[in-house]
């Protein structure tokens, strides 16, 4: 089962769109985010590939408080979210509540 979900994760990973040498790449697996936190540059964009086999649900909160929601994203499927400004965003799966994680910007 192991091997299995490890040759199904890495089919997911090279049918999902093409990563810019820029953007970062986090993982929705196993209904959390992989990795859980992650830094990057103020402007940088970062790829959520749905890497499981269920849907998820992508919403960003600024610094500021404002939250965007992305809609779902099917297995197999990627979403993008730009971080314009410096500070700590947090996401999460409204489908999955246990699922969060905080982006920093810098």
């Amino acid at each position: 089962m192991m091997q299995r979900t490890a040759v199904l994760t890495a089919a997911l990973i090279a049918l999902a769109a093409p990563v810019m040498a820029d953007d970062e790449q986090v993982l929705q697996i196993k209904q959390a985010f992989e990795p859980a936190t992650l830094t990057v540059a103020t402007g940088a964009s970062v790829v959520f590939v749905n890497a499981d086999d269920v849907n998820h649900n992508l919403q960003q909160t600024t610094p500021e408080g404002a939250k965007t929601d992305l809609g779902v994203s099917k297995p197999g499927e990627t979403m993008t979210m730009k971080f314009a400004t410096a500070g700590v965003y947090l996401v999460n799966c409204q489908i999955h509540p246990r699922m969060k994680m905080k982006i920093t910007a810098k």
